[in-house]
């Protein structure tokens, strides 16, 4: 018997070592061109790239395929949330995210329909990255409306529409020296809030997957 719980334990710690024992990734690491599904949307990334916006700012687009799996409309604004965006350097973060159909690029879309395969283009205005205690701050305020889109906290919770309104640096020396941008879905739920007990869609502690994308310039 102890013989045998000798050769168990050198079985164990060989192995461990050997990195059998490891903690498996739980978060699916997928190529470009793979289908995401969650319980909110179902969407295929197939590219990545820096483009100019309307104002000439430097900001990220994403070619997919979307799926909305509610039977009701869902609001971009909860799309923005499910999809967290994240370059190697650190240097920029993601700011906004806006929503176009190929077939219609002029026209931002503001509620993704139920159950209709269109072809997107997903497009994050960009800034420079924040100092961790402000992004702290601003997930704090996260139910404030106007949270995410820039601009200074004022006394009382509020944003300061002057510096809101004001043209934001161009991200565009930091870009060049950006090759790859990572992509993590979110898995979502319907469920109410801590606050507003009416339901809808929210974020869970669960990623469904990341997607990593070579970077060109559009």
């Amino acid at each position: 018997m102890l013989v045998a719980a000798a050769v168990l334990g050198a079985a164990t710690l060989a192995l461990w070592a050997a990195g059998g024992l490891a903690r498996a990734d739980v978060t699916p690491r997928l190529k470009p061109g793979t289908e995401v599904r969650t319980a909110m949307y179902t969407l295929t990334p197939h590219k990545a790239e820096f483009v100019k916006d309307d104002a000439g700012l430097t900001a990220l687009q994403v070619r997919a395929d979307l799926v909305s799996n509610d039977t009701k409309p869902i609001q971009v604004s909860a799309l923005d949330q499910a999809i967290q965006v994240s370059f190697p350097s650190g240097a920029i973060d993601a700011a906004v995210l806006s929503v176009t159909y190929t077939r219609h690029p002029g026209g931002l879309v503001f509620e993704i329909q139920p159950g209709m395969r269109e072809e997107v283009l997903l497009t994050w205005s960009l800034r420079k990255a924040e100092a961790e205690d402000k992004k702290k701050q601003q997930e704090q305020n996260s139910d404030n409306p106007l949270a995410g889109l820039g601009g200074e906290q004022v006394e009382g919770g509020g944003i300061d529409l002057e510096t809101l309104m004001e043209t934001p640096e161009d991200v565009a020396p930091l870009a060049e020296k950006e090759d790859e941008v990572t992509l993590a879905f979110s898995e979502m739920e319907f469920a109410p809030g801590f606050t507003d007990q009416s339901k809808s869609w929210k974020t869970t502690d669960e990623t469904a997957a990341e997607v990593a994308f070579p970077l060109g310039q559009g």
